[in-house]
């Protein structure tokens, strides 16, 4: 299964509605929570626990993963309930997402390197996939990317100054022995001729020189093993990349690609996403992380008071036995509203 497929397909929620005459022959899903209009079963709630299972799996095995899965699973049903709300709220703005819906779509088509949005429908089809189903939970979660940045991302200032003020507190967390983070395009000498791959290369440069995305570039010329993400071959410590490498890095600034550089597995064009000095890296070299961290510090608690918010405003019921750990009472509202 392709993993833009893979991961959307595990997420997507199905709801099966029966009349009295066919209960027989199909199983009646257990409701779990009521949000407004909206109801959760659980058959959404194992899925999204089987989910966490498998991301869990990938750090955790035995007695551990089980305990961090019934650590972490005690927040799946407030994260359902929050996502219902927030759906709802978009709906409620009247907000439309069916442009960036098709944007979506017609991403996913060409990281499976199909040729219409109707293959990748067929190719989800074929995997068992419910297209419309599919659809939905898309657009599910860009209502709720909407949402959240019109009523709470928009009102999450982070300066220059604020950056720089953490960055001077936290210097210490930032020291490294020496990182770049690199993107590539590989041309194989393996799937090609020398002399092909070499004009293969050529013609990738002049695109990017011409004015070409560099992402574009990737997905038409490359044949590295990340070509589905960029190129993004990631970060890796200085001392572990080779001299002749190095010396074509050390002339970039952010975002420059070197040029066709001659390799045993072919020819390659390199890309300096982020550079860090060993030691304690500049400000500005660690400036979009400082942000991003910031940005997550301040968004936590007011995505929470917004929600706390919608939650006051709603009807919610849940059956006995599942826990809501995103409960408020008005006490806790009142408490969240003189902390603004």
């Amino acid at each position: 299964m392709k993993r833009s497929l893979k991961l959307l397909a595990i997420a997507t929620l199905v709801v099966t509605f029966v009349t009295p005459q066919v209960r027989a022959a199909h199983v009646v899903e257990r409701i779990i929570a009521r949000v407004n209009s909206e109801i959760i079963t659980q058959r959404q709630f194992e899925r999204e626990r089987d989910k966490l299972r498998e991301e869990l799996a990938q750090q955790y095995s035995g007695a551990d993963l089980e305990a961090k899965l019934n650590d972490e699973s005690k927040n799946l049903l407030r994260n359902l309930i929050d996502e219902s709300l927030m759906v709802q709220k978009a709906k409620d703005e009247d907000i439309n997402v069916d442009t960036d819906l098709i944007k979506k779509l017609d991403q996913m088509r060409k990281q499976d390197n199909l040729a219409t949005i109707e293959d990748l429908q067929k190719d989800a089809e074929q995997q068992g996939v419910n297209w419309e189903d599919f659809k939905e939970q898309i657009r599910r979660q860009l209502l709720m990317q909407e949402v959240i940045g019109r009523e709470v991302g928009s009102r999450v200032i982070v300066t220059r100054e604020d950056e720089k003020q953490y960055y001077n507190q936290h210097k210490d967390e930032f020291k490294s022995e020496g990182m770049i983070h690199l993107a590539e395009i590989l041309v194989s000498t393996e799937k090609y001729k020398p002399d092909e791959a070499e004009k293969r290369a050529k013609d990738a440069e002049a695109e990017l020189k011409g004015g070409a995305k560099f992402s574009e570039v990737v997905k038409k010329y490359s044949d590295g093993p990340n070509a589905d993400s960029s190129g993004d071959i990631g970060l890796m410590k200085t001392s572990s990349v080779a001299p002749a490498i190095l010396a074509a890095i050390d002339k970039l600034d952010t975002n420059e690609y070197t040029d066709v550089l001659q390799t045993k597995n072919g020819y390659m064009i390199l890309r300096l996403l982020e550079h860090f000095s060993p030691g304690v890296p500049k400000f500005e070299e660690v400036e979009s992380h400082v942000q991003e961290m910031l940005y997550n510090q301040r968004m936590a608690p007011k995505m929470r008071e917004y929600l706390n918010q919608l939650r006051l405003d709603s009807y919610i019921f849940k059956a006995p036995g599942y826990i809501d750990t995103g409960d408020v009472t008005p006490g806790a509202a009142l408490t969240a509203d003189k902390t603004q």
